[in-house]
């Protein structure tokens, strides 16, 4: 009841909205010196509903739902005196997504910018490889990731994403806004090696805007 009194819609508009993604898979925060990662970043597609204008409070919100289909491939190692490591992959994973945008402002009246938090859960993966070892007074070994894990991708992601977008006007109550969207994330891509492992996604998009209120 008090959420429902404090929320006010004004100005409404909601957007259907797709295009392309860039995966760049990462771990620049790295300082351990018996870890080498080397990733290859891919391609996927990205399609969302977003709801702009949303008022709670004092607070005006832009709220989004989102479908990513990214990709990469990851080259890592890890050694030391003892023994070692290496794993090859090919990642292909679905996520859905929910955005909150707190910041939100618009610049000469045309230009929409959006700031906000990203919460994703893995609703898909497919991966292959190999992974490969050796540790002294033991025979080398070596298997095909598939063999190994199950699940091979954290099920939880969270970051940061940013919007920014030029709306044309259509009618009085379409607009056609060409939009670029750039994430973040925070959390572990994968359950196990490289742990570390992080993404960063470059989106750029089209999307129908209408005003409903």
């Amino acid at each position: 009841m008090i959420f429902t009194n404090s929320l006010i819609l004004f100005g409404q508009k909601i957007e259907f909205y797709g295009g392309a993604n860039k995966n760049i898979f990462h771990d620049y925060n790295n300082n351990d010196p018996h870890l080498i990662s080397s990733y290859k970043s891919d391609y996927g597609f990205s399609t969302g509903f977003g709801v702009d204008s949303i008022k709670i409070d004092w607070l005006t919100c832009r709220f989004t739902l989102q479908l990513d289909k990214y990709s990469g491939k990851i080259d890592g190692s890890y050694g030391g005196l003892g023994g070692g490591s290496t794993i090859t992959a090919n990642i292909d994973k679905s996520v859905i997504s929910v955005g909150v945008f707190p910041i939100n402002f618009m610049i000469i009246k045309r230009i929409d910018v959006n700031f906000g938090l990203i919460i994703s859960e893995l609703i898909n993966e497919s991966f292959n490889g190999t992974s490969s070892g050796w540790q002294m007074n033991q025979p080398n070994w070596s298997y095909k990731l598939q063999d190994k894990y199950k699940k091979f991708s954290s099920s939880t992601y969270f970051g940061f994403q940013g919007r920014i977008a030029y709306d044309f006007k259509f009618s009085e109550s379409f607009w056609i806004s060409p939009q670029y969207l750039y994430y973040f994330g925070l959390s572990n891509e994968f359950v196990d090696f490289p742990e570390n492992t992080k993404s960063m996604r470059h989106y750029i998009c089209i999307g129908i805007k209408k005003k409903i209120k």
